[in-house]
């Protein structure tokens, strides 16, 4: 459901090429006009199933993905195309705004969740948002400290001869606290950069891929590197 606002959206200056994968009619007739008359191209897939096809064959640039679908809910689109290897951003649609329903929405390969009722002038500021941070240019490929290294190509992650299986969330934030090593990251710091939140949502959210993260690559090694600085943030750094 799309709450009407009366703020006048102007004309985007990049365009971006959008999928909307949405079963009610209704709503998914009022994105793609509106989001064309900004300035967008934006298709639309009515089921999961086809959804999942349009994405992994389309060159989009974001995916705007109901949660409720028909033949493939939103979530199983999500998990299946981070595990074919696409990373488009994907925000996500649902009417289940409770904590643990954002949670496990993030966990499944969201790059954002927004629930319903919404307003699209959010919906826009946030599809904005992710496109942008896609399409940025990378200033490296890999990163190493100690003896971890990940390599964003290949998406490869190691400690010493020990590869590490990491979730799309789990691995861009290593790789954010990596480009980062020796400095102090703060949740705000991760909020706008990995979760594309502008705001603290008041969820354990990174409490809990932090805690996931230390797991995999301090467990059973002798020299931790991912630290808490107290009141501060989170560290990635070689040595105590």
């Amino acid at each position: 459901m799309v709450t009407e606002s009366n703020t006048a959206l102007p004309q985007s200056e990049t365009e971006m090429r959008l999928l909307i994968i949405e079963d009610d009619r209704e709503s998914a007739d009022y994105l793609v006009k509106a989001f064309r008359e900004v300035g967008h191209v934006a298709d639309h897939a009515a089921d999961g199933e086809e959804g999942l096809a349009l994405a992994d064959s389309g060159d989009y640039d974001v995916l705007v993905i109901d949660r409720m679908l028909p033949k493939r809910d939103g979530l199983s689109v999500i998990g299946t195309l981070r595990d074919n290897g696409n990373r488009t951003p994907a925000l996500i649609l649902s009417a289940l705004g409770q904590v643990d329903d954002r949670i496990k929405g993030l966990r499944a390969g969201g790059d954002d969740y927004l629930p319903k009722p919404y307003a699209f002038a959010e919906l826009l500021a946030r599809v904005e948002v992710l496109s942008r941070r896609h399409g940025g240019p990378a200033e490296e490929t890999s990163y190493k400290v100690g003896d971890l290294e990940l390599d964003r190509l290949s998406h490869r992650v190691a400690r010493g001869d020990e590869e590490l299986t990491l979730q799309p969330r789990e691995f861009r934030l290593l790789e954010y606290l990596m480009k980062h090593a020796g400095q102090v990251v703060t949740r705000t710091m991760l909020l706008e950069n990995v979760w594309d939140y502008h705001f603290d949502p008041q969820t354990n959210v990174i409490d809990v891929h932090i805690s996931r993260l230390r797991s995999k690559i301090d467990k059973g090694f002798e020299r931790p590197l991912l630290h808490t600085i107290r009141g501060a943030g989170y560290m990635i750094r070689d040595g105590g």
